[in-house]
């Protein structure tokens, strides 16, 4: 079985992937990260902030991903659902070089086999 580091490096194969980080959704601690991983900083933050607002007008139920844009990048936060507490799986994803729809769509196959 390949280490976290080693299944998080094989993410970035994937077009535009540069950095990958696995961490705990409730408690933001990092288990894992492979390449450029300065957006994976922020991941359990943004994703908390996105949940509460999105309660808050009304919405009901757990985030289930969450992708923030600029010029330059995407980043992709997607949850990973395990026996115990939740994953995130944050991802920076370079805007020149694929579509944030294939990024998302790959790295939702691709994270199910994370922890196998």
């Amino acid at each position: 079985m390949p280490s976290l580091e080693e299944a998080l490096a094989d993410l970035l194969t994937a077009p535009g992937i540069t950095g990958a980080t696995l961490a705990d959704a409730v408690t933001g601690l990092v288990y894992a990260e492979a390449g450029d991983t300065h957006a994976g900083d922020d991941a359990h933050d943004i994703t908390m902030l996105a949940g509460n607002r999105l309660n808050r007008a009304g919405f009901e139920g757990d985030v289930e991903s969450v992708i923030v844009s600029t010029r330059q990048e995407h980043q992709v936060i997607l949850r990973i659902e395990r026996q115990g507490d939740p994953l995130l799986l944050s991802t920076t994803v370079d805007r020149s070089r694929t579509n944030v729809a294939w990024a998302l769509q790959d790295l939702t196959q691709r994270a199910d086999t994370l922890l196998t």
